[in-house]
């Protein structure tokens, strides 16, 4: 697997593109003139699509074309708050219902077949109690018995005391065999 596992970083601490978010001090590069107002040079009064990652005629998660990125689910679990956040193709990939909102780390073991969750523990106990990245490919269950693969990168978020304080997560597909 080659998901990129970065160091750990502060919580709260975001990036765009590689520069901080909001960019306080205005050294964003503004080389078009103008602010970004998300039309990427105008309004020409064409409908645009829905955006977001959806399930394909099988019902497995697709792409709307081939230019599209590919799908990538990012989750955050707060162990000092017990906050969750999960962007929209983490509920896809993991089957879950975004009006039930995420899944505590305790109820993500659900997810998964039962020949599974010995991995997702042994993924759980390095990151939360070793303090290591951990990675590995996960089935996940679907309506109708069927099982989709995924491939999961984690990485703990330490504290300054060197605790650690919150695990972060990178979903995605896995590669058809």
């Amino acid at each position: 697997m080659n998901m990129p596992l970065g160091a750990a970083r502060p919580p709260d601490t975001a990036t765009v593109d590689g520069a901080p978010a909001g960019d306080p001090e205005g050294t964003a590069d503004d080389s078009d003139g103008g602010s970004d107002s998300g039309t990427e040079g105008g309004v020409d009064g064409t409908t645009q699509g829905p955006s977001g990652p959806f399930l394909d005629s099988g019902g497995h998660p697709g792409r709307r074309d081939r230019d599209d990125k590919p799908i990538i689910g990012s989750a955050e679990w707060d162990l000092l708050t017990d906050g969750v956040r999960w962007n929209a193709e983490t509920y896809l990939l993991l089957g879950c219902d975004p009006g039930h909102g995420p899944l505590s780390l305790d109820r993500l073991p659900d997810r998964l077949p039962e020949a599974d969750r010995p991995l997702l523990r042994r993924m759980m106990t390095d990151a939360l109690v070793h303090g290591r990245p951990a990675a590995g490919t996960l089935r996940v269950r679907r309506p109708g018995g069927r099982h989709d693969s995924v491939e999961c990168a984690g990485e703990p978020v330490l504290g300054t005391d060197g605790t650690v304080t919150a695990l972060r997560m990178l979903l995605r597909p896995a590669p058809s065999a």
